[in-house]
């Protein structure tokens, strides 16, 4: 593998299950549609991103036992081997997600489980695990939910042995994990616009509060986090560092948006590759072209029903369309 790696860490993977249901209500009974079902979790879709891409990445964190061959018979087929499956397997079932869309009513409803419980042996490993994977040259990314049996301080813990093995972290999830990475040094956050708010302790209620508080938490502004990347739906997303400051959206008719799961994890993937395939040699231009491929990898996949599922001709006409403008 390359000295430029990327480790994507999903410790809460998932079946995710997608239904079309037209008219669907709360309550009554509903026709629905199956039109995917594959292997997910958000660091494995952002390493399937990245395998479309042509970049090499190593999947690491837990898969359910019984699920094991059918993520690496997956992986495998769809990463033309670029994806290098490190997945620790522990006992019990992995989660299904489901996903109803309502053509009609034009909604989309996710139902979510809480996954399998891990033990601490098993917390233990997945650790250790990471901490062999990290080194200087590394991107770790931390993408998800963690399932029952992994603390919020297990998460800290797995966040700082990485980093004291010089790899560049980044975190990409909610909740009590989120909450424990509040004044913690990171190289990049990946957040929505109600994350951002809590680890910045801003409003974020408007475009122009996003910018203020991605700055403000960015190492550009004195905050803990080298690079803070701000994800808001249809308007785009932000990016503050040292480097700069930029907003990019890709401005699409709405009626092509057909579903958002997996659109930050296709938004990481393409930064990742472009950083990558640079060698991390940061510059102003080098974080434009980052900020434009990840745009265009999250609006493709907006457009899908199956997250995750792009190509390089899609790539390529959708960069075109991305703006950017410094902020």
């Amino acid at each position: 593998m390359a000295d430029c790696r990327i480790v994507t860490v999903t410790l809460n993977p998932a079946m995710d299950r997608v239904l079309e249901a037209p008219g669907f209500a709360i309550g009554a009974h509903a026709a629905a549609k199956r039109v995917a079902l594959y292997p997910a979790g958000k660091g494995i879709n952002a390493s399937r991103v990245l395998a479309m891409l042509g970049v090499r990445s190593i999947a690491a964190g837990f898969i359910g036992k019984q699920d094991l061959a059918i993520f690496e018979e997956y992986l495998e087929r769809l990463g033309s081997g670029r994806i290098v499956m490190q997945l620790l397997a522990v006992h019990g079932a992995t989660r299904d997600n489901i996903t109803i869309v309502d053509p009609v009513n034009d909604t989309e409803t996710h139902i979510r489980e809480e996954g399998f419980k891990v033990q601490r042996e098993d917390v233990h490993r997945v650790t250790s695990k990471l901490a062999m994977l990290s080194r200087p040259g590394t991107i770790v990314a931390f993408s998800g939910s963690c399932p029952p049996g992994v603390t919020s301080s297990d998460f800290l813990e797995m966040v700082r042995r990485c980093r004291r093995q010089g790899a560049r972290v980044c975190v990409d999830t909610s909740g009590a994990p989120l909450e424990a990475m509040r004044g913690q040094e990171l190289w990049m956050a990946k957040l929505n616009q109600h994350e951002l708010g809590v680890l910045s302790g801003r409003d974020t209620d408007s475009i122009e509060r996003v910018i203020d508080a991605a700055k403000a938490l960015s190492a550009a502004s004195g905050g803990p986090v080298e690079c803070v990347c701000a994800t808001m739906g249809e308007h785009g997303a932000v990016l503050a560092c040292k480097e700069g400051s930029w907003r990019a959206w890709a401005p699409i008719h709405p009626g092509l948006v057909v579903s958002t799961v997996g659109c930050g994890d296709a938004l990481l993937a393409g930064m990742f590759a472009i950083l990558q395939s640079n060698g991390f040699e940061m510059s102003p231009a080098l974080w434009e072209r980052a900020l434009r491929e990840g745009v265009a990898a999250a609006t493709i996949n907006a457009t899908k029903r199956e997250a995750g599922n792009l190509s390089m001709d899609e790539m390529e006409s959708f960069r075109e369309i991305v703006e950017i403008e410094p902020v």
